[in-house]
C-alpha cells in the first residue's frame, strides 16, 4: 500500500495518507502527529463536508482522545440526515 503525503481534513496538518484495503479508496487512513488530533480514518463524503469546516472542533477532540487511548476514530457521514457517523476502531 502506498502512502502520500496529504492535509489531514481535521486539522490541515501534512500527514501520510493511504486508502483503506479493499475501500477502492472510498476510505482513507490519516496518520496525523499533531498534537490536537489523531489517527483517523475518514470517508470520501465525510472529507468534502470537513473541507467546509462542518464540525472539525469537535471531531479533532474525539480524535485525540482516540489516539490516547490506542484506538482509531473512522468518520463517515450520513447523507439522508447530515450527520456525521462516528465509529471506534481498535
Amino acid at each position: 500500500m502506498k502512502e502520500a503525503l496529504q492535509r489531514c481534513p481535521l486539522c490541515t496538518t501534512i500527514t501520510e495518507a493511504s486508502a483503506r484495503p479493499r475501500s477502492y479508496g472510498q476510505w482513507m487512513r490519516y496518520q496525523c502527529r499533531n498534537d490536537d488530533c489523531g489517527p483517523s480514518e475518514i470517508s470520501t463524503k465525510a472529507r468534502s463536508h470537513l473541507r467546509r469546516g462542518e464540525r472539525q472542533a469537535e471531531l479533532r477532540s474525539v480524535a485525540k482522545s482516540c489516539r490516547h487511548n490506542g484506538a482509531r476514530l473512522r468518520i463517515g457521514y450520513d447523507g439522508p440526515t447530515g450527520e456525521f457517523q462516528l465509529e471506534v476502531v481498535e
